[in-house]
């Protein structure tokens, strides 16, 4: 504040000394005058003192030292023969006052990694654990006392470039020439401050909006998807899609996100045509029964809009169209766009009134309120908050795509993930074409399922048998330690194959037990897991070695491999993986035709699993023979239905006996406690 004042002084030094002493009386008070008017608009809401240089009419100088109440309304002050109208905007022009808040901004600090922001810098994420990954960056303070904002909806940029959109199309009456997919809520019209939520949305009772001749019952219906690829897809959404919902699909670089969100929309615009064709056909039935009327109504409340909108921000509408001609999809009812503006895709919206809309990507897009470059964090967050209100507002279900960074979470901060309703990851390796898509969050169904899809020149192949793909490249032969398994994923069984391989050690160490008495330097064991969790593979061999096969196996490099790319979650696979790594150490094959679940604990009993006898099912459709599982949760009754052998065992060392034919290495006797 004091550099302000210092730096007004000496302005007004400069013009005054610069002046011609001519009329000097005059001069004088003119200058006196406009120098208290002009500190008076250097600050509307606090005190200023500061020494002004008056120049009088003799060579001397005369100091004037002034406290003076800043007022807030413009001073029209008299100079000589002309008026003056200062105000407060000099201030700002100076640099003081309040009127400088709006350019403020707050210092943020961004991790590159996993999009998390914090007030404070850390060396390492709190989030993703990456070191030396914040960066800085900073984000405006709203005025929020300030007119500009008056007259938007809640909710920043996001809100406020909905809204416009909307406001855009509500002077014009489009009309779609088909009854299409989604419903549309025409009715439904942002607030000032209320966002996509209208004010006439009154409290109501839950019976009232479950009613089946209820308008809401019937939008909150799901659309199908034709095809086994839209069985598949229905299966991971939890039924088909829903009106107004916004879906996130993540997945590494390549993996085909693009394309099965293509495909997608080629699915949703056939649906559409053909749904077009049967409301024109009804339409033009003169006599119609009261239960035609009924079955029209009900399409026409499930069915409104036109078409779908592909909104590509990374390539252009030539290479969206030579890719959607080589998958040979339909074409029927899907329009192509690019643009990074999410403003002129909000109008082509508006324009074309789509059935669903589908953004590629989240981090291309940008609005020109919310600051930053495309992909940082606000403007990754306004731009899902006006797609949000896009989709609740109008009915339209939003698909966009988001990219991940590389320990696999989406890119961006993790508000994303709540604003949207349904997050979607497709997994999958580079080398292999298998591909299976996984929910991490469904608001309107489970997450447990997943969908298994197989790339291919004409896009992504629904595999209709998952576990005779993994298991169809089975090797059975002596030198391959592999346990097949029974995994299930949501209502889904499948069957695995869990390799393990052992590589003795012995030559760096002095005696059977695993001990180095000669004090020498010894390289750690290797220990890795591919498909399976790291730390369950440490408690298996910590089980293995205290239980089953002795120290010795602790100083062999461990390495276990599943079959197939799919990673194991479920507990129920830990039997394989201690058989499979026993098989390996002890280098004897395991059974070909015997397959193995059940969880181990840490005491290395056996417990019994969920669903035992969908993966009996499973496995004797596969053509296995035998089943080990825990003697808990064992049912004879269901093996003998599928023409299976269920061999029960209570321990984790009496299946190693049963399968391997190898008495497990007891511990040594624990030397009893001394008397008193």
């Amino acid at each position: 504040f004091r550099a302000v004042a210092h730096q007004s002084t000496f302005l007004l030094r400069r013009c005054i000394i610069g002046r011609s002493s001519r009329n000097t009386t005059n001069n004088y008070n003119n200058r006196k005058a406009m120098m208290i008017s002009t500190s008076s608009s250097l600050s509307s809401s606090s005190f200023l003192s500061s020494s002004f240089l008056l120049k009088g009419r003799t060579s001397g100088s005369l100091f004037c030292n002034r406290m003076i109440r800043m007022p807030q309304h413009t001073k029209h002050i008299r100079l000589g023969n002309k008026n003056h109208k200062i105000s407060t905007s000099t201030t700002a022009a100076l640099g003081g006052g309040s009127s400088s808040s709006a350019g403020k901004t707050k210092q943020r600090y961004l991790c590159q990694d996993c999009g998390e922001d914090y007030s404070q810098w850390y060396g390492q994420c709190p989030g993703c654990k990456a070191w030396d990954s914040m960066k800085v960056f900073r984000e405006p303070i709203s005025n929020a006392n300030g007119g500009s904002n008056k007259g938007k909806s809640g909710g920043g940029a996001g809100a406020a470039a909905a809204q416009r959109a909307q406001s855009n199309n509500t002077d014009r009456e489009l009309k779609s020439s088909s009854s299409l997919i989604f419903k549309r809520n025409s009715n439904r019209k942002s607030t000032v401050n209320g966002g996509w939520v209208s004010d006439s949305n009154a409290p109501r009772a839950l019976k009232e909006v479950l009613k089946p001749e209820s308008k809401n019952s019937k939008n909150m219906r799901r659309v199908p998807l034709p095809g086994t690829l839209g069985s598949e897809i229905e299966r991971v959404l939890g039924g088909g899609v829903v009106p107004g919902g916004l879906v996130l699909v993540g997945g590494d670089p390549g993996v085909g996100k693009s394309t099965i969100l293509l495909q997608l929309a080629g699915l949703l615009g056939k649906e559409a045509t053909e749904t077009a064709k049967k409301v024109k056909k009804a339409t033009k039935t003169s006599e119609e029964s009261e239960a035609g009327e009924e079955s029209m109504e009900e399409v026409e409340a499930l069915f409104s809009g036109g078409g779908v909108l592909y909104a590509s921000g990374e390539e252009s509408v030539e290479q969206v169209a030579s890719r959607a001609e080589r998958m040979e999809i339909n074409q029927d009812g899907v329009y192509l766009y690019s643009a990074t503006r999410l403003e002129n895709i909000l109008d082509a919206v508006n324009r074309l009134e789509p059935s669903a809309l589908v953004v590629d990507s989240i981090q291309t897009v940008f609005l020109e309120d919310a600051t930053g470059s495309p992909g940082s964090v606000s403007q990754v967050r306004e731009c899902a908050t006006a797609l949000l209100h896009a989709a609740k507002t109008s009915g339209m279900p939003v698909f966009i795509v988001g990219h991940v960074t590389k320990s696999g979470d989406i890119a961006g901060p993790r508000v994303l993930e709540h604003i949207v309703d349904v997050v979607l990851y497709l997994e999958g390796d580079a080398d292999r074409a298998v591909r299976i898509l996984r929910g991490h969050k469904n608001r309107y169904g489970s997450t447990d399922e997943v969908g298994v899809f197989q790339m291919a020149d004409q896009g992504l192949v629904p595999v209709p048998s998952p576990s005779a793909l993994f298991l169809g490249e089975r090797i059975i032969s002596d030198d391959v330690s592999a346990a097949p398994t029974v995994t299930l994923q949501g209502s889904r069984p499948f069957m695995l194959e869990v390799q393990a391989l052992c590589n003795d050690r012995s030559s760096t160490y002095d005696d059977e037990e695993g001990n180095n008495s000669g004090g020498g330097m010894v390289a750690p064991a290797v220990r890795t897991a591919v498909g399976l969790k790291f730390e369950r593979m440490q408690l298996l061999l910590a089980v293995l070695a205290k239980f089953v096969l002795g120290r010795r196996v602790q100083r062999n490099d461990i390495f276990v491999n599943v079959v197939g790319g799919l990673k194991l979650d479920d507990p129920s696979t830990d039997v394989a993986v201690a058989m499979a790594i026993a098989s390996s150490f002890l280098e004897r094959p395991l059974p070909s035709d015997m397959c193995f679940f059940g969880e181990v604990g840490l005491g290395g009993e056996l417990r019994p699993v969920m669903q035992a006898e969908r993966r009996i099912a499973e496995a004797a459709t596969m053509g296995f023979k035998r089943v080990l599982m825990p003697f808990t949760g064992a049912n004879e009754e269901a093996g003998r239905k599928q023409g299976m052998e269920i061999i029960k065992c209570n321990t984790l060392a009496e299946a190693v006996k049963v399968a391997l034919g190898a008495d497990p290495v007891g511990r040594k006797k624990q030397i009893p406690w001394k008397k008193r």
